[in-house]
């Protein structure tokens, strides 16, 4: 009897010592800090809209002409940021950009109507930090296309070169060629490159001459 006693005393103890455990842990548990506001489809559509993507052009008539209401923001470590960067740019690299003093400073370019521009040495270098910042609810964040290699001139000199960036460069909706060569397989009497028409003569007949009556 008293091992019975002693056992259920045991189970009691450990009943309410797992109940305390449950108390304290629904206490201490906190809401996440950071919401995604954006679904990832409705995202995924913003990306594909181009929208929020600013051409380098653009982003050096902001510069030069010391436009008010943009910020740009350089996503790469402080050393690279060093080496160069945009005029006017600040850095916040991807590692720190939901650091509770740069969320705050992203909240009041928000409220202050500050288009916000992220860009990294090249464009995948800010797409993360971009969506990020999208999903969270920002919508006065935009991305420079390219990146600074082709702001800088690195990789595509716009006042100098008539190469044609890449990001410049549109698909066409059709596939022409595929189309031409579809059509030289058939039986067209036009065929692709004989610009050249036949003329045909049509060929007369001699008209026979009249039997003359004799003497």
């Amino acid at each position: 009897m008293k091992d019975t006693n002693q056992r259920t005393n045991r189970l009691s103890i450990a009943a309410i010592f797992f109940v305390l455990v449950i108390i304290i842990g629904f206490i201490t548990l906190h809401k996440p800090e950071f919401e995604f506001k954006v679904p990832i489809d409705q995202a995924l559509d913003q990306v594909l809209s181009f929208e929020d993507e600013m051409t380098p052009e653009k982003a050096t008539d902001i510069v030069s002409n010391n436009m008010a209401g943009y910020q740009f923001v350089d996503v790469r470590n402080p050393y690279e940021f060093a080496k160069g960067h945009i005029e006017t740019a600040i850095n916040i690299s991807s590692k720190e950009l939901l650091a509770s003093d740069n969320v705050a400073l992203f909240d009041q370019m928000t409220k202050d109507s500050v288009r916000v521009i992220l860009y990294g040495y090249n464009q995948s270098e800010a797409n993360g930090s971009w969506m990020i910042l999208k999903q969270l609810g920002y919508k006065n964040v935009k991305i420079l296309l390219g990146g600074y290699e082709y702001y800088s001139g690195e990789k595509y000199n716009m006042f100098s070169e008539s190469e044609i960036p890449q990001y410049m460069v549109e698909q066409p909706k059709y596939n022409f060629a595929a189309l031409m060569e579809e059509l030289s397989d058939g039986n067209s009497a036009i065929k692709p490159g004989n610009n050249h028409t036949e003329v045909i003569i049509p060929e007369r007949k001699k008209k026979k001459s009249k039997v003359e009556g004799g003497c």
